[in-house]
């Protein structure tokens, strides 16, 4: 058994990574209210997001790719999720297992078929990505011209067409949810295994591996004008045998004092037992390391060493 759960700090500058669409010749970024502190007061502000249903999309969209490109028979993908259109499938299907076997993305990222009503949760959630408590976020708009030619390549009667687009850069904050428990099993009997032992660690490996491109500001819209400039900062993840609480959310900056408060009593009460969990850092100094988990926290230097020791993990732990 196999439970994940992880929460991020990324720098994302000049981003404009889910706007809600123009208004008139204007592009805002997509804006929610939040909650934090001020000195000894809580208040509640507007500020700039990027939807978890934009995160979602994307660990999605990446696992489809690094499946195309690893063609394993263990990695498995249906023609809609092969063109990058999840969730809602065209296929008939019949059963919750016919579709684990047919697909590596329907069974991380869940599925529903409209047809038969027949449909999965999905293994994996993701939080909205917002500015952190502190409120390091800027926002600014940008004039850009868009130029009409007509069939000669001529700049047409319409000629410039003007339009604003919505940027900010901040440190955001976002966590994710994985039960990699349930990789090739049906929720709906979960004591069956629908594909063996192997192939459901490929499947819980590649979750993992799609986190890495999440963190370097691949999870959203106008990349191909705007692609962010990233940087991840911190993270912290904890991996273990059984279900587990979520780590205290990155968005508040007291997140790494009450997330080890809550594991180390959880551990001092035999509620986990030292080698059923371990909790991997990056970018996090200075930790405070009881006894309780002095050989339970792992510090990396780097993401990608950090996610090569979960899968790590993974092979161990996944049964």
């Amino acid at each position: 058994m196999v439970f994940v759960r992880g929460t991020f700090r990324v720098v994302f500058n000049v981003h404009s990574l889910n706007t809600e669409g123009a208004v008139g010749n204007y592009n805002p970024l997509v804006r929610v209210f939040v909650t934090g502190r001020n000195k000894d007061t809580w208040e509640v502000v507007e500020t700039y997001a990027i939807s978890g249903n934009m995160l979602k999309h994307w660990h999605a969209r990446i696992i489809s790719e690094i499946a195309k490109a690893k063609n394993l028979k263990s990695l498995p993908l249906c023609e809609d999720c092969i063109r990058g259109v999840f969730y809602r499938t065209r296929l008939r299907v019949e059963s919750e297992s016919d579709m684990i076997s047919k697909c590596v993305l329907d069974d991380l990222h869940g599925f529903l078929c409209t047809e038969t009503q027949v449909r999965r949760e999905s293994l994996i959630k993701l939080s909205f990505a917002v500015p952190v408590e502190e409120r390091i976020f800027n926002i600014c708009s940008v004039t850009h011209n868009r130029v009409v030619v007509d069939e000669s390549g001529k700049i047409s009667k319409e000629g410039m067409m003007p339009f604003k687009n919505e940027y900010a850069s901040g440190i955001y904050a976002f966590a994710i949810a994985m039960d990699l428990k349930y990789v090739g099993i049906p929720l709906a009997n979960p004591n069956k295994n629908v594909i063996n032992n192997s192939d459901r660690k490929d499947r819980a490996k590649i979750a993992l591996e799609a986190l890495g491109s999440l963190l370097q500001g691949e999870i959203g819209a106008k990349q191909a004008r705007a692609f962010p400039i990233a940087k991840p900062l911190q993270a912290l993840v904890i991996i273990s045998k059984y279900p587990i609480p979520a780590p205290t959310h990155a968005y508040y900056k007291d997140y790494i004092e009450d997330t080890m408060e809550t594991y180390r009593g959880l551990i001092t009460n035999g509620l986990l037992g030292k080698d059923t969990i371990e909790i991997h850092t990056y970018g996090i100094k200075n930790i405070d390391i009881s006894k309780e988990l002095k050989n339970i926290i792992k510090q990396h230097n780097s993401i990608g060493e950090m996610i090569g020791d979960l899968s790590k993990k993974i092979d161990e732990w996944l049964e």
